[in-house]
């Protein structure tokens, strides 16, 4: 297979998402440095502008997820960064700015929306930890995810959610006490939860989930730490898919898994399957890469640094006659 590499004209090139209509929304800089919605489709580009009736400075939106139906969803900040931030949905044409949890909370965001609408993501509390939620019907619900962090990031047809949270490894020494936290992922669906070590990003319309693993044991005071790996999780079982280092973004109801994997002091983006393997997916002309999504129809989104040093978001598109072959990941020089 190979790919036709379109360049794409978004300003933030790690807030943007793809659905599989070939759709693909990411933030457009107007000429007074604000950041409005932007949807691009089969070359044509269209400002959705910005949330109307927040405070003044809240200026920056960032979109996330982006379903069939063109509903996109995100967080609208302000020049200082983060925080404060609200989440929004974007559907038919207009903005739905969503309340806080709690009006104590410092900001939210939403991250993933499903084909029904339902609408997963986070708050920032007010003492700075992170709170996962679903969106459904006009109210949220709490999720039931155990650790001091929690966030959602996805969310599939069957409303199985998933997302990664952080725990605390407490260990009693006769000098004192070592904490250490660490990152775990989980898939949560019909109400029960599978969790996982190592970040879950992304899931597909079978329930299939991608992201990254570790193995990590503990004994006294020795730590043995392994690298992360893109993994695939399925049916409560974690199927690393490469050997070098690596995490997976997204993956399409083939089964198709991209990412990126490290190489050198930088990134490369990755496509796997289960029959193939990996091949690398980087266009030419990147420094590093980073493969964000693939849809139904295997076109993937990506971002990364070109040689002159400037960052740029593109679109790989299946296409026989594309400038882009992939190689296997496995022949590759280190």
């Amino acid at each position: 297979m190979r790919y036709g590499v379109t360049t794409l004209p978004f300003i933030t090139p790690d807030t943007i998402a793809l659905n599989n209509d070939g759709v693909v929304t990411g933030g457009i800089v107007n000429p007074d440095g604000s950041i409005s919605l932007g949807k691009w489709s089969k070359g044509v580009l269209v400002n959705l502008g910005a949330p109307p009736g927040l405070p003044t400075g809240f200026n920056r939106v960032r979109p996330f997820g982006i379903n069939d139906s063109d509903a996109i969803v995100g967080a609208i900040y302000t020049s200082a960064g983060e925080l404060p931030s609200r989440a929004f949905v974007h559907r038919d044409g207009s903005y739905t700015v969503l309340p806080l949890v709690h009006p104590t909370d410092l900001g939210g965001a939403a991250i993933g929306i499903n084909r029904r609408g339902e609408v997963v993501g986070f708050d920032r509390t007010s003492n700075h930890n992170t709170r996962g939620w679903l969106w459904s019907d006009g109210a949220y619900s709490s999720l039931p995810v155990s650790g001091t962090n929690t966030v959602a990031v996805g969310i599939n047809s069957s409303g199985t959610i998933v997302g990664y949270r952080r725990v605390s490894f407490i260990r009693r020494l006769l000098t004192g006490q070592f904490r250490r936290s660490g990152e775990m992922g989980y898939v949560l669906s019909h109400g029960t939860t599978r969790c996982f070590n190592g970040p879950v990003h992304a899931i597909n319309a079978l329930g299939v989930a991608a992201g990254a693993s570790s193995s990590r044991a503990y004994l006294l005071r020795i730590r043995l730490k392994g690298a992360a790996t893109a993994t695939v999780f399925e049916d409560g079982t974690a199927t690393s898919i490469l050997s070098v280092p690596s995490a997976a973004y997204g993956i399409n109801s083939s089964g198709d898994v991209i990412g990126s994997y490290r190489a050198g002091s930088g990134s490369r983006a990755f496509i796997w399957d289960a029959k193939s393997g990996a091949f690398d997916i980087t266009p030419a002309g990147y420094r590093t890469a980073v493969a964000a999504a693939i849809n139904n129809r295997g076109e993937i989104l990506g971002y990364g640094e070109t040689a002159s040093g400037a960052l740029q978001d593109f679109l790989l598109t299946p296409d026989p006659n594309g400038e882009l072959t992939p190689q296997a990941v496995s022949s590759l020089a280190p």
